[in-house]
């Protein structure tokens, strides 16, 4: 049972929003890992980074409009055609990448106890991340997605981070008003900044030692 919680949520937060990569785990050397993995993807894997960068914040209102803008927007740096490209990511970069975190990456110490306690207390909470294959990702690395509370990803919104209405729809579907909810992220320019446009409270988990301060927070 949780005694005692972070003073954010003793102000009044009762959900919780985590991000996944950077938060539940150290992302430390994913990119590179990533190209060795697959060495001739390097430039389309530079492509998409660097579309997602300017996509930050942007709503498209749904999933389809936004995978047109965004294979589109890859296209015209890469010269290769939207539908090779959403093959690709889908086929071959997603699924490289759940690859690459079952080999070199766990979650962080604690993560699986403070899922359970907050279960057990009865606080709904939710994993949201800009990247697809949540559930994959999440059993790569050895959590039990069942028990990680909602998962979400961007194809239910067709937006990125830090667009505030993910963050609002997250809050409605764990029955929460958005001023009740503390988001923990690794990054303050899309977890911290969709957090702060949804009305709701943010906690940075910048390092492992943040991680393990919430966690010892949360648990006694």
């Amino acid at each position: 049972m949780i005694e005692t919680l972070p003073a954010p949520a003793r102000c009044g937060a009762g959900a919780f929003i985590f991000d996944l990569d950077g938060t539940l785990y150290d992302t430390k050397d994913l990119a590179r890992r990533l190209v060795c993995a697959r060495p001739l993807d390097a430039p389309l894997m530079a492509a998409e980074r660097q579309t997602r960068k300017g996509f930050a914040g942007r709503d498209f209102g749904g999933p389809e409009a936004y995978d047109a803008a965004f294979f589109t927007g890859m296209s015209r740096r890469t010269g290769r055609p939207p539908e090779f490209l959403r093959e690709w990511y889908f086929g071959r970069y997603m699924p490289a990448m759940v690859r690459v975190l079952g080999r070199c990456y766990r979650a962080r110490h604690g993560t699986t106890e403070l899922f359970a306690a907050l279960t057990r207390a009865g606080l709904p909470f939710a994993v949201y991340s800009d990247y697809p294959l949540v559930d994959e990702r999440l059993a790569a690395l050895s959590l039990d997605p069942a028990l990680c509370g909602l998962r979400f990803g961007p194809g239910g919104f067709g937006a990125q981070k830090p667009a505030a209405r993910p963050f609002r729809e997250i809050a409605a579907a764990l029955g929460r008003s958005p001023d009740t909810v503390l988001v923990a992220g690794d990054r303050d320019d899309t977890d911290g900044a969709g957090a702060a446009a949804a009305g709701m409270r943010f906690v940075k988990i910048g390092s492992a030692g943040d991680w393990d301060n919430l966690v010892t927070q949360m648990l006694h």
